[in-house]
């Protein structure tokens, strides 16, 4: 587990995830259409660091950070349970220091996220952490 300040406990994953670009007001959960896929690396019940994101475009990255788009997302935990569907926003992103020698990271926050999801990751994380 991850030791840090945070609300909720945050463990290591490696974890595939597909997700999308929607604009803000977009509220269909249940499907990805056109997405992408990257790596879960850390996850807790409020959100996710992911990496082996495709290289999102600088309008992209504008565009998140204001607010006017968010991803949705679309992961499984483990077979036992169904798939994880929310949104998220991003709130953090770790450029490398030298152009191809780290990972860049980006940290997502889920919202919207429907209770049974937010309970499934929590006790997940819990299982995990214990």
């Amino acid at each position: 587990m991850l030791n840090n300040k945070r609300l909720f406990p945050r463990i290591e994953v490696d974890i595939r995830v597909g997700f999308e670009f929607v604009k803000w007001n977009e509220t269909t959960l249940d499907h990805c259409e056109s997405s992408y896929e990257a790596s879960i690396t850390d996850i807790s019940a409020k959100g996710a660091g992911l990496k082996d994101v495709p290289d999102f475009s600088s309008s992209h990255l504008k565009k998140l950070s204001s607010g006017k788009s968010k991803i949705r997302l679309n992961f499984l935990l483990n077979e036992d349970n169904g798939p994880i569907n929310t949104f998220a926003r991003l709130v953090w992103l770790q450029q490398p220091k030298v152009k191809d020698t780290e990972i860049q990271l980006y940290g997502f926050e889920f919202i919207d996220i429907p209770g049974s999801a937010f309970e499934q990751i929590k006790k997940f994380v819990d299982s995990a952490s214990n």
